[in-house]
């Protein structure tokens, strides 16, 4: 990066490099449109052109979203526990453009990628699955969605079995809501369900996390934050599909009415899980909504994505910064890595190893919930597989990592809650409508 005074003196020129010649792709705009504006110092306006010709290989449309995208991203500011604000003191940033439909597109994703963040950044205690919960209704009455909350008697009537006994060491009443997006023109031909884990605070129950493990718990609710996230973007974008979110929310903590381990837990589906781990409650929430979102009748989705920050074991295969994706379906699989590169988000495909199920046998239930064995990641995967309905293609994505950044910023990521998948499935929609429509 360069700096140096315009002609007349009255503002400075940040030249921001983006490569070798022709190397440039959509995320060096997006970085180097994070590193102009960390560079902005006490300016208060901001103009970023795109000086590339038209034939650098990445398309203007595409330049534009990935620059205000950046702008916005590296702009971000949690600071409503502070009693003085940090904000940057920039007030106006133009991107130089005529591509106004990409900006406004990309102006939505990011709204909903800083929402998805404040709800991760916030206090457990602020932040109750009540609270979270309200916060749905709240933009489903604000930007046109339906919206229908569950709470107390009405979990178990649902047969949400899972939900209701992770959240009986818990003061806080558990939630469960259901949220829906409607194209405006036309019937949809194309029904997405969005699965998310809302566990507002996860102290590991009565199987209790060491201390150094919990102080990032408030974050174990990403999953949910990242489907909020995303609904908050759709009507500003007018994806031509329907798209149901399903957000079980509750509080994993140890008090006198918690969930035991031994004990058994009987689902929706019929089948039983056995106890062994009480950390290991995100599996058992997300059961029965799974099998809620797929079973034949009112209410099926076409195809079906969980996204859930579901194990630390995916970490030590990973890294901190890339989330882990399992499904059968090679296509649906596909087309979310797509998105996932699109957005400049990064997953990796893991494969669901039939093997891995000998972990999950229970000798007084039809599985267990952890097997304290080497591949729980992959052992997660395939407990929730089995509450998939035979023949609805489904997706699982492993954010535990990549949720919430416990180091320095670095390109558009903050420090705290990242917002991490609300782009990439944001992406995918935007494929699945593309392929079904384009039939």
């Amino acid at each position: 990066m360069v700096a140096e005074p315009s002609p007349d003196g009255r503002s400075i020129v940040l030249n921001v490099g983006l490569g070798p010649a022709r190397s440039a792709t959509a995320g060096a705009f997006r970085r180097a449109a994070v590193a102009a504006v960390r560079a902005a110092g006490p300016a208060r306006t901001l103009r970023l052109d795109l000086a590339l010709p038209d034939d650098s290989g990445v398309p203007a449309a595409d330049r534009a979203r990935a620059v205000t995208e950046g702008a916005v991203l590296g702009l971000y500011r949690y600071d409503d526990f502070r009693s003085q604000k940090s904000a940057s003191p920039l007030r106006e940033v133009t991107v130089a453009t005529s591509e106004h439909g990409a900006v406004a597109e990309a102006l939505a994703v990011c709204d909903g990628t800083c929402l998805a963040r404040d709800l991760v950044n916030c206090p457990a205690d602020a932040l109750t699955p009540t609270a979270f919960a309200h916060r749905v209704q709240h933009l489903a009455d604000t930007v046109g969605l339906s919206c229908t909350l569950h709470e107390g008697q009405a979990l178990t009537d649902l047969g949400l079995a899972g939900l209701a006994a992770v959240s009986r060491g818990s003061h806080a009443s558990a939630g469960y809501v259901e949220v829906d997006y409607t194209p405006p023109a036309g019937p949809p031909a194309l029904t997405v369900g969005l699965v998310g884990k809302g566990v507002t605070f996860d102290s590991g129950g009565l199987s209790l996390k060491p201390p150094g493990e919990m102080h990032a718990m408030k974050a174990d609710m990403g999953g949910a934050a990242a489907v909020v996230g995303v609904f908050a973007a759709l009507p500003r974008l007018g994806l031509p599909i329907q798209v149901r979110g399903y957000l079980p929310l509750a509080e994993n903590m140890p008090g006198g009415g918690a969930l035991r381990v031994g004990d058994v837990v009987r689902h929706l589906d019929g089948t039983t899980t056995e106890i062994t781990n009480t950390d290991n409650e995100g599996r058992v929430i997300l059961a029965d909504v799974l099998v809620r979102a797929t079973r034949p009748g009112p209410g099926r989705v076409d195809l079906v994505i969980d996204v859930a920050t579901l194990t630390s074991a995916a970490v030590h295969a990973l890294g901190t910064r890339t989330g882990a994706l399992f499904s059968p379906d090679g296509s649906l699989a596909d087309t979310i890595l797509t998105a996932a590169r699109r957005a400049g988000e990064s997953l990796c495909r893991l494969p669901l190893l039939a093997h891995e199920r000998r972990h999950l046998r229970s000798t007084v239930a039809d599985r267990v919930n952890c097997s304290h064995r080497h591949g729980d990641t992959v052992q997660a995967a395939l407990f929730l597989q089995d509450f998939i309905t035979p023949g609805t293609p489904w997706a699982h994505l492993d954010i535990a990592a990549p949720a919430y950044n416990d180091e320095t910023p670095y390109d558009e990521v903050p420090h705290g809650g990242t917002g991490f998948a609300v782009r990439t499935l944001i992406e995918t929609l935007r494929l699945l409508s593309a392929q079904h429509h384009g039939r």
